[in-house]
């Protein structure tokens, strides 16, 4: 358990109770904090959290949802059931799994950091970035050339005749220009700064809003400036200026996760929060493709191009498989990630009918031999679960049609020896491939 005192750490799909007040050490959240979420989810139209009258329920979404100082830490559920809960394991894993999923702007380096679980993950991350961009700020602000129009008394740049018509037909000791100026008031320098007047206004940490206040001097020259998610995603980082792309990137997400709600109450909702299935599925696709470089194997994520049925010659319920591998431009196998926990005492390991009828039909329409259903793997669980035989006469000849298989997020994903071992799993579930030496 985390020691921030405002912090209240559940797994996915656990619950805690509601209250008048919030008390983290009876797990109780305060009825003001959950009417504080309802509002911020009915905007956002994602339920992060199973909100009741007596009790809220964590979903497949984890990471930090903040209510003014107090936040609810969602983790996976990546830990042995049966042994007690490693919360820097698990974070570490967690945070492993997103940078790899391309859906986190943080080197490997960080992680370690990052996965403190004494602190709200969002506070962590806000740290890292005032501390980082001091630290490049330091060997070299960024300047670029900006275009200003200006009415001078003085002629410098360019004449702009319909400005200088238009305001100084009288004024002719006055020049209406437009001049290049190299300046620290740029948008790339004006993005940073709006993330760290984020960091300065979160209430989830005081040191890093003071370190934040303090940083913030050193942008006295540049414009504060109010960026939708657009225009953010909008900038590009020259080349001269590639030392900030990160940070750049980190500003980006801050500024997503961090503009505040602002209920009647007062209290500010901020969310650090990741869908476990995108997660899963991004996540595989990624480590697929580093294992599978450099061999005749191909992988695409998010296939496409097959129908379940057909309406007046049009295709309807179209099939889009996770990751397809190829060799040579045919097809070899299509994979499925699904996050959920398999249990070996339940009928069918508890894969559920609906998934194997969604297998099937991507091995009929894309004529696959091998269709694979992935789960994420936790204590005892085997790597293989089951396999099952196509009774239709296309691929009658193969001797499996689909697959329920495993992979290990339990153990540390950052330990090279771990690391190899989990490519050497992914080149498993392609028939007839031996793991490459490394």
């Amino acid at each position: 358990m985390p020691a921030f005192e405002h912090t209240l750490q559940l797994k996915e799909f656990e619950r805690v109770s509601v209250g008048p007040q919030w008390d983290s050490r009876t797990r109780t959240v305060g009825a003001g904090e959950v009417a504080a979420i309802e509002r911020f989810q009915a905007k956002s139209g994602r339920e992060l959290i199973k909100l009741g009258y007596r009790s809220i329920q964590g979903t497949n979404w984890v990471g930090t949802l903040g209510v003014g100082q107090r936040c609810l830490e969602v983790i996976p559920k990546i830990d042995d059931p049966a042994g007690p809960l490693d919360a820097r394991r698990t974070r570490e894993n967690l945070l492993w799994m997103v940078s790899r999923a391309g859906m986190v702007p943080i080197e490997p380096a960080d992680i370690a950091r990052l996965a403190d679980p004494q602190r709200p993950l969002l506070a962590a991350f806000l740290d890292l970035y005032v501390d980082h961009l001091a630290r490049e700020w330091q060997r070299g602000p960024i300047k670029a050339y900006i275009s200003e129009e200006e009415n001078r008394t003085y002629l410098r740049g360019k004449l702009l005749f319909p400005q200088q018509q238009r305001h100084n037909l009288i004024q002719k000791q006055r020049f209406f220009t437009t001049a290049d100026e190299f300046t620290m008031d740029n948008p790339l320098s004006r993005l940073l700064k709006a993330g760290l007047r984020c960091c300065a206004g979160q209430r989830l940490s005081d040191t890093v809003a003071r370190k934040a206040r303090g940083l913030l001097m050193e942008f006295a020259e540049v414009a504060d400036w109010e960026f939708s998610s657009q225009e953010a995603d909008q900038l590009q980082v020259s080349r001269q200026h590639s030392r900030y792309e990160l940070l750049v990137n980190l500003a980006r997400l801050i500024l997503r996760s961090t503009s505040p709600e602002t209920g009647g109450d007062g209290r500010q909702v901020y969310s650090l929060m990741f869908d476990m299935n995108e997660v899963f599925e991004k996540f595989v696709a990624a480590e697929m493709k580093t294992a599978l470089a450099g061999t005749k194997f191909a992988v695409v994520s998010q296939v496409a191009g097959q129908s379940l049925l057909t309406q007046n010659g049009k295709p309807r319920f179209n099939l889009r498989p996770d990751i397809g591998v190829y060799r040579g431009g045919e097809l070899v196998c299509l994979v499925d990630t699904k996050w959920k926990r398999l249990d070996m005492n339940k009928s069918h390991a508890g894969v559920s009918q609906a998934d194997i009828y969604q297998m099937y039909a991507y091995g009929k329409e894309y004529g696959s031999a091998l269709t694979v259903l992935l789960y994420p793997r936790w204590g005892s669980l085997p790597e293989s679960i089951a396999g099952y035989v196509h009774n239709y006469s296309a691929l009658a000849d193969h001797q499996k049609g689909i697959e329920i298989r495993t992979l290990d997020v339990g153990s540390l994903l950052s330990l090279p020896a771990h690391r190899m071992e989990f490519a050497a799993s992914l080149f498993r579930l392609i028939p007839d491939v031996a793991p490459r030496s490394r």
